[in-house]
């Protein structure tokens, strides 16, 4: 059998990769993983990252999901050198507005009898396949349409039939070398002749994303696994153009603890989701980066930076990714408390749309960033400075009497700071008998309305003395 060998292409010498998301929805974290890794390979090789977008589903993609992906890249701050914003030597850089460029190809292909039109409908390929499948046979399209006579081909035409195309399969076997999982042979008569362009005449995804690499110089393919399946056809491609094919790498799926790969059962799984969350870029970035990759001297915390200095694709694992909220949420709390506070509170400042004052998120910030794992939690553990607790989270009926000799021993209290506030309630806690316990969880629950709070004494000092004895006094 004739078989054809593709391995790494040592002439390369600026490379040139792209991420070719396709608009069908938010960004996903798998999407943004590969972006990730495509960015890395080519800022570290000192090269051109390119955004595609693949718009080939025109039932599914929307111009809102499209802006939506390019502003959620952009958050993450993985930025492309040419795309559909910016521009770039092979522009259109959007599959919809690039059927020019395919035709040129097509009319090679049909001039030179290495692919044909076929006018076979729905109905006649489901009969053909149900036929090779009692025969025992693989169901393969039998290639009929290649044999189609001239007077056929008019009729069909006049009943208004419309073709598809598809390419002459020269049945071999096609091997090609993965850079992340080596060596892979697949046997090409396994899937035919094979549609490159529908009836309606828009170019299938291993037809479009072939040329536009070929037009975009793209060197190095680096890609989802589901792609995976589309390489032996995409090199028959290349071979019918007598073009050299890019280099590939399959990238694992990520996957969630439960060992299936990562879908909405398991909660957020788009990048805008997780920033609309309070998750910071730089957490997500580090998180992304660990997933199937290790750093040289087996760091896991670094910048993007660092992370484009280490980047060698030959340590991307192709074992599956494990997406572990846990891990994310412990690298996001290590980025909130590593930020600089005037960022840090600039951060939540606008993510909770400049509701809260700044110069009280200020004040705040060092009792609460040691405990807030995301920028929303922020206003969990801190609402309470901002409003009265609509509700506490234990029955204070019964605490009347402690609370109204707490009031009395607290309005004696002329310098307001948290360790005589501290200090006074020791006193009242001593001289009533009361377990320490049992009466400081009494008042924080009174004037957070949480058994779980910052710092009691240097919360009620933030809060003002007038505003915690009037909390004090409405619940006696």
């Amino acid at each position: 059998m004739i078989e054809s060998t593709h391995s790494m292409n040592k002439e390369i010498t600026k490379i040139r990769c792209r991420v070719a998301p396709s608009p069908t929805g938010k960004l996903h974290l798998g999407t943004a993983h590969t972006a990730l890794f495509n960015f890395l390979f080519a800022k570290h090789g000192k090269g051109t990252f390119i955004l595609r977008i693949d718009d080939t589903d025109k039932m599914r993609s929307r111009k809102e999901f499209e802006e939506e992906i390019v502003s959620s890249l952009k958050w993450l701050g993985i930025v492309w050198d040419e795309g559909p914003d910016v521009g770039g030597p092979y522009a259109p850089y959007v599959q919809s507005q690039r059927s020019s460029s395919y035709q040129k190809y097509l009319d090679k292909l049909l001039q030179e009898k290495k692919a044909y039109y076929c006018f076979c409908t729905k109905e006649e390929l489901e009969e053909e396949r149900k036929e090779m499948e009692t025969k025992k046979i693989p169901p393969v399209y039998s290639g009929k349409c290649l044999k189609r006579t001239n007077e056929e081909i008019s009729q069909f035409e006049k009943e208004g039939r419309k073709a598809a195309i598809r390419l002459v399969n020269p049945n071999k076997k096609v091997t090609f070398h993965d850079l992340i999982r080596g060596e892979i042979t697949v046997d090409s008569a396994l899937f035919g002749d094979f549609v490159i362009v529908r009836s309606d005449g828009t170019a299938l995804l291993a037809f479009a994303a072939a040329v536009d690499d070929i037009e975009m110089k793209i060197t190095h393919a680096i890609r989802g696994e589901d792609f995976l399946n589309l390489v032996p056809r995409q090199i028959l491609i290349y071979e019918a153009l007598e073009e050299k094919p890019t280099e590939f790498a399959h990238l694992s799926f990520l996957y969630a603890p439960d060992k299936t790969k990562l879908s909405k059962r398991h909660g957020a799984t788009s990048v805008s989701e997780y920033k609309e969350m309070g998750y910071l870029k730089e957490a997500m970035i580090n998180y992304l980066g660990i997933l199937g990759y290790s750093m040289s001297d087996g760091r896991e915390v670094f910048t993007l930076e660092e992370l484009i200095a280490d980047f060698d694709i030959s340590r991307v694992q192709k074992s599956a990714p494990v997406f572990d909220l846990n891990k994310l949420n412990w690298y996001n709390g290590y980025y909130i408390r590593k930020a600089q506070r005037s960022k840090l509170k600039d951060q939540i400042f606008n993510f909770f749309n400049k509701k809260y004052p700044e110069e009280k998120i200020e004040k705040i910030l060092p009792l609460v960033v040691e405990r807030i794992k995301t920028l929303k939690e922020f206003e969990m553990y801190a609402d309470f400075f901002f409003r009265m607790p609509a509700n506490y989270e234990i029955d204070l009926s019964a605490k009347k009497e402690i609370l109204g000799k707490t009031l009395e021993a607290l309005k004696t209290v002329s310098d307001w700071k948290a360790d005589i506030i501290g200090a006074k309630m020791q006193e009242v806690a001593t001289q009533n008998g009361v377990k320490n316990s049992e009466y400081f969880m009494t008042v924080r629950v009174t004037v957070t309305g949480k058994k779980i709070s910052p710092p009691l004494n240097e919360s009620m000092e933030l809060l003002g003395k007038e505003e915690v004895l009037s909390r004090i006094k409405s619940l006696i």
